[in-house]
């Protein structure tokens, strides 16, 4: 698939400035930086960069075995089903479990000739890291055609170091890995007018989760208004004086309305229905400032619209986005779930909140977690990417994880934000290019006279200043934010010492034979899931294991952990267990009946 450059001509309408962002589809734009010499390098330079941090955080975590949950592992055993043509069974879910029926990620199969190449769940992480990495050089090429070379790099390093990107590192592999690059290059082609390719990136969105097809209709949705703002700004004046006619009509019906026939001043004695319904040339209203042109020049101008493929492109684009959803969430997920339904029905209540739209309103700012997010996510695109319609795709994202009851989508941390990075980063662009259209319109109102009023004197440099300074506003809060988040780690001589008990921990695992099935808690997942079957431990649904292998010391068991494993795995799975090494509290047992 290969995006082809579509002209963002709509029949009757100027393109160039509607192809560009700006606000007035009828002002030149200001043009396009052909980035040369060293800003041609820069995307690269960039993107290899932050590749490169990911990527150092990654190896990081692995020497000191950290493993933060069990996703990781969850989707490295997806990849290996895959590999070995067993399709999205995954034992960590439940023996056999189709992890489709979980969430919707069908697109993650891309990934599977990569994973034989390297079965690893290493290789994962680092294909997050590469994923990451290339989005940063998307945003930053979208950078450096508004910007000059020095702020266009503070977006991308920005965009790097963002708390989004950076904790998604932190807890490893999820399906968002890919969502990331898709979001940067569909949106950075609808920022460059670029239709056809803001459409084919944006499509796949919607097979890599259940909710992206939502966002993926947002941008459907700005493609359509793209051909149909010119067409609603050409014939508001028109709509806003037939609007007035049918009130009028509707208050006093014998009534002249004013600026038509039957008012003082005009020929005739028509009222409010006859002028309703004219038709005929062009005829000037003159009681609205306004021109009202014929319906001839209507219907060639909705006939332009109707053929628009900028139009066609959006209004496929949403209905693909919310149809894939709605058949995800109400079909195919309780499809293929034991249950019998989605796993995650009760995480919204769509119909209690327009039942209650007050409640729903402050819910998405309650408690004070929910409101650090937003905060952070208004902070990382300097406040201005607000100006953009870009942002608006973070909305279904950020609204189905405040309205959710369960708590662990509401703040700032593991790998939900990671969807937005791009959005923020890209309307931080568009809107800078923005802002200095709004000045360059309130130089020209002017026109080199003395300003009516003080906010008029102020308002291009202003507007300038602002955009000036957003990307460097976007690059300090990055790196103010940034001393917090994981990647800071890197600089502590902490994060480089291999975890004091990583020998027994691989001889723990160079014990278990490859391709036995083994049950375990976190310690030693990532290690052994690439080379055994395994299934999380104490689920006695299961079928019983060759082997055990518990981390006394590990989180998983808090302060409680099972002093006897052999009798633990009898007493979980009715079979008799031998243990053959324990030290360092990693113990290993065997079946042995």
């Amino acid at each position: 698939m290969t995006p082809q450059h579509t002209s963002p001509r709509s029949a009757g309408f100027p393109a160039s400035a509607e192809s560009l962002g700006h606000q007035d589809a009828t002002e030149p734009p200001i043009p396009a930086i052909r980035p040369t010499g060293f800003a041609r390098w820069l995307p690269v330079l960039v993107g290899v960069l932050a590749t490169a941090l990911y990527c150092a955080l990654s190896w990081s975590q692995w020497i000191r075995w950290e493993v933060p949950s069990w996703d990781n592992a969850i989707f490295t055993q997806l990849l290996s089903s895959y590999a070995s043509g067993r399709g999205p069974e995954v034992d960590l879910k439940g023996h056999g479990f189709n992890l489709l029926g979980d969430h919707f990620h069908p697109l993650l199969v891309v990934l599977t000739p990569v994973y034989k190449l390297f079965p690893s769940a290493l290789t994962l992480m680092l294909v997050q890291d590469v994923l990451f990495g290339f989005s940063v050089a998307v945003v930053t090429r979208c950078a450096t055609r508004v910007l000059r070379a020095t702020p266009a790099a503070a977006v991308g390093v920005a965009c790097a170091l963002s708390f989004g990107l950076q904790n998604a590192v932190a807890v490893q592999f999820h399906e968002i890995a890919l969502a990331v690059p898709l979001l940067a290059l569909s949106l950075s082609a609808w920022r460059e007018g670029r239709w056809r390719a803001t459409a084919l990136w944006a499509a796949p969105l919607a097979l890599v989760k259940e909710d992206l097809g939502v966002t993926v209709a947002v941008i459907g949705a700005l493609l359509a208004g793209r051909a149909v703002l010119p067409f609603a700004r050409r014939w508001a004046p028109e709509a806003r004086r037939r609007l007035a006619v049918l009130t009028a009509l509707l208050r006093q019906p014998d009534a002249a309305v004013p600026g038509g026939p039957g008012t003082p001043g005009t020929t005739g004695t028509t009222g409010p229905a006859e002028t309703l319904g004219r038709t005929g040339g062009s005829v000037e209203n003159r009681g609205s400032g306004g021109v009202v042109l014929d319906h001839a020049q209507w219907r060639s101008d909705l006939r332009g619209l109707r053929r628009d493929p900028v139009l066609l492109w959006g209004a496929v684009l949403a209905v693909w986005g919310m149809g894939v959803s709605a058949l995800a969430v109400g079909v195919v997920l309780p499809a293929l779930n034991p249950a019998g339904e989605f796993a995650y029905a009760d995480k919204l209540d769509p119909a209690g909140f327009l039942m209650d739209p007050a409640s729903a309103v402050i819910l998405l700012v309650v408690p004070v977690r929910k409101l650090v997010t937003w905060l952070l996510v208004l902070l990382s695109g300097a406040v201005v990417a607000v100006r953009s319609p870009v942002l608006l795709v973070a909305l279904p994202t950020l609204l189905w994880r405040m309205l959710s009851p369960n708590d662990g989508y509401w703040g700032p941390g593991w790998h939900y934000s990671a969807v937005l990075m791009p959005v923020v980063f890209v309307a931080l662009v568009d809107a800078v290019a923005r802002l200095r259209g709004d000045a360059d319109r309130a130089r020209r109102r002017t026109g080199g006279t003395a300003p009516t009023s003080p906010s008029a004197r102020f308002e291009a440099p202003v507007l300038t200043v602002l955009a000036a300074g957003a990307p460097w506003a976007a690059l300090v809060i990055a790196l103010v934010v940034g001393t917090v988040q994981p990647l800071a780690q890197l600089v502590t001589p902490a994060a480089w010492q291999p975890d004091p008990r990583g020998e027994v921990k691989a001889a723990a695992v160079a014990e278990i034979p490859e391709g036995a099935s083994v049950a375990t808690d976190l310690s030693l997942m990532n290690a052994l899931v690439s080379r055994t079957r395994v299934h999380w431990i104490g689920n006695g649904e299961d079928p019983a294991p060759e082997y055990v292998v518990v981390d006394r010391s590990g989180g998983t068991w808090g302060t409680t952990p099972p002093q006897d494993v052999a009798g633990y795995a009898q007493d979980v799975y009715g079979h008799r267990y031998t243990v053959v090494s324990d030290e360092a509290n990693i113990v290993v047992a065997r079946e042995s009946s």
